[in-house]
């Protein structure tokens, strides 16, 4: 928090107010796109909701796929950090692999619109993970895998966790993850889904077999 503080106060007004207009294009366009979808958005929706003129928009981003991009990429960054910042903490592997799945939990909750914006039209974009619009955010991704991958290998050696691919195992993880994300992006039923966080640590790190067939 304090090394964003510093940073706005080393830049000139001229370009504190860019990235002010800005920010207020991408929260306006996070609107038009959760409303619409990708294919049903406009420009000139997104400018008017954010009360600029459609021309005005351009100084910013070179078009609606690289809006929609940088917005991608902005929450991916946001989520990114955060993370981050509770798998590098002092502690045993496993409590911090349950703190950041606890965060991120959290952070997809309160930021739903998003994501069903990016699990809906992600599909229609998978080509572009090659091209510079979608590399920053799968590079974002792996470079998350390598943390988990990371803290997954320190259980291990510390004999907290079997002795498996850790790499598998980060995947392994992220899958049950996206699965139980998947399901409560796309459920009627309201319910949370932090609430789900332990269920998928135990799922994971405590498997489902049950007493009578274990070996």
């Amino acid at each position: 928090m304090n090394g964003d503080f510093k940073m706005k106060e080393n830049i000139s007004r001229k370009e504190r107010e860019f990235l002010t207009r800005r920010a207020d294009i991408l929260s306006a366009a996070e609107k038009v796109f959760a409303a619409r979808g990708f294919y049903g958005s406009t420009m000139d929706e997104i400018a008017k909701r954010a009360e600029f003129g459609t021309g005005s928009l351009y100084k910013y981003f070179r078009g609606k796929k690289d809006l929609y991009f940088s917005l991608i990429d902005e929450k991916v960054a946001e989520i990114t950090r955060l993370v981050r910042a509770e798998l590098d903490k002092d502690l045993p592997p496993l409590e911090r692999i349950a703190s950041a799945l606890d965060l991120q939990l959290a952070f997809i909750q309160r930021n739903r619109d998003f994501f069903k914006i990016y699990i809906s039209e992600r599909n229609r974009f998978e080509w572009t993970i090659k091209d510079d619009l979608g590399k920053g955010v799968h590079e974002k991704f792996m470079t998350y895998i390598d943390w988990l991958e990371g803290v997954m290998r320190q259980g291990i050696e510390e004999g907290r966790l079997k002795e498996m691919d850790p790499r598998d195992m980060a995947h392994g993880f992220v899958g049950i993850v996206n699965s139980f994300v998947f399901e409560w992006l796309m459920s009627p039923r309201a319910y949370s889904l932090v609430s789900k966080g332990p269920t998928i640590m135990n799922i994971f790190f405590g498997g489902v077999r049950g007493s009578k067939e274990r070996r």
